[in-house]
């Protein structure tokens, strides 16, 4: 279906995070975003604020009861779903369920509210178990689609002991289900993209700065895998005006010819060489990324 009017307004969760804040500041200049709702557990300061678009309204998905949802999610045209309990790869279960129930949560909103497009961000970390053997066995550069069976769980070392992040994963898997049900449900009137995104680590970003620790500012560690590790991770990069640039084709594109009303893609730059498949995500969405971590490497 695709969508009868332009998208004008957007509502962001989890807004006050590392991509929230990203995809808030690079959209404010763009003529066809008239209004931003930038939706958190707790907000910034007025005096600290300072984008004329955009309202910051304080609630908990956790609770959808709580006081400002529906008032956040009146007349907006589409939702990017950032919010979780935990947002790092290592997280317990407990988080995990916690994550996955305000990904429920917004979808009830949003359905309610009759918002026309769902971005829901997903995670590389679904296709976690293809970094090793022996799903890796065989893979070429740009074989790691959507279409591939899901492998939920990267395996990594600390700098520790070795870890594999199957909990947050899974809740990240299990929201893509989601979304898809929610879009097929409306018939179409609620469409969905959702974007396994890479690594986009907060503040610069540099390419020089990811390691095998899989987590943002950590040391990084030197252990079984190590070389292998490192690769996988910089081959996920996903700069912050390509992390910009997915969500708002992931927000405006029309979806006339998707194969169904809710689609999954991949977020990540134009790294030379990496598994991950790009090219779906350009022929559904428009998405055209720009940075390569490896020139940038180079």
């Amino acid at each position: 279906m695709s969508m009868t009017a332009p998208i004008r307004s957007i509502l962001v969760t989890g807004a006050g995070g590392n991509l929230g804040r990203k995809l808030i500041a690079g959209l404010v200049g763009q003529d066809w975003c008239e209004r931003i709702v930038a939706l958190d557990r707790t907000v910034p300061p007025a005096e600290s604020r300072g984008l004329a678009k955009v309202r910051w309204v304080e609630g908990d998905l956790g609770r959808p009861d709580g006081s400002g949802l529906r008032e956040a999610f009146a007349g907006v045209d589409a939702v990017v779903h950032f919010a979780a309990q935990n947002p790092y790869p290592d997280a317990p279960w407990t988080d995990a369920c916690a994550s996955f129930d305000m990904t429920l949560n917004m979808l009830a909103a949003a359905a309610q509210a009759r918002a026309r497009r769902v971005v829901f961000a997903s995670s590389n970390h679904v296709m976690g178990q293809y970094k090793d053997a022996p799903l890796a066995d065989g893979l070429a550069p740009g074989g790691l689609t959507t279409s591939l069976p899901p492998g939920p769980g990267t395996r990594w070392f600390n700098g520790r002991e070795v870890v594999q992040g199957v909990a947050y994963a899974t809740s990240k898997l299990m929201g893509e289900r989601a979304c898809l049900a929610e879009a097929r449900r409306s018939g179409g009137a609620l469409t969905g993209v959702c974007i396994r995104i890479g690594w986009c680590q907060p503040g610069e970003n540099r390419p020089q700065t990811l390691n095998t620790s899989g987590l943002p500012g950590e040391e990084g560690a030197t252990g079984p895998d190590a070389e292998r590790d490192l690769r996988w991770f910089r081959n996920m990069w996903l700069s912050n005006r390509d992390h910009v640039a997915v969500i708002e084709r992931a927000v405006l594109a029309d979806s006339a010819r998707w194969p169904d009303p809710g689609i999954v893609v991949n977020g990540m730059s134009a790294n030379q060489g990496m598994l991950w498949d790009v090219e779906t995500t350009r022929r559904l969405i428009g998405y055209e990324p720009q940075d390569d971590i490896w020139r940038q490497l180079a």
